[in-house]
């Protein structure tokens, strides 16, 4: 009974615990355009290809410094023609730790 308990635990954790953090995000262009995404991009300091407007789709391939594509989707969100989530550093502080 306890193996056939792990596995299900292990099959589902498999489908929804191990998404690739690499894999391309998709979200609406809006009424961005390439060359607005590539101006954003380059004052990110990330590489021109990493972003595509393709079919009314945002396409953002994450750069390996984590800085580049946090700056990146950051300033695209604040442009509010996309729709990715707010993008920000939260911490949780369990009451009592301040």
């Amino acid at each position: 009974m306890k193996s056939r308990f792990f596995a299900l635990i292990g099959g589902i954790l498999s489908m929804v615990g191990c998404a690739d953090p690499n894999a391309p995000i998709k979200t609406r262009a809006g009424k961005l355009t390439q060359m607005q995404v590539n101006a954003i991009v380059h004052s990110c300091g990330g590489n021109p290809e990493m972003v595509r407007v393709e079919n009314g789709d945002l396409i953002i391939y994450p750069a390996k410094d984590i800085n580049i594509t946090g700056c990146i989707i950051k300033a695209l969100q604040a442009t509010g023609q996309t729709t990715l989530s707010r993008v920000e550093n939260e911490r949780y502080d369990p009451p009592g730790s301040q």
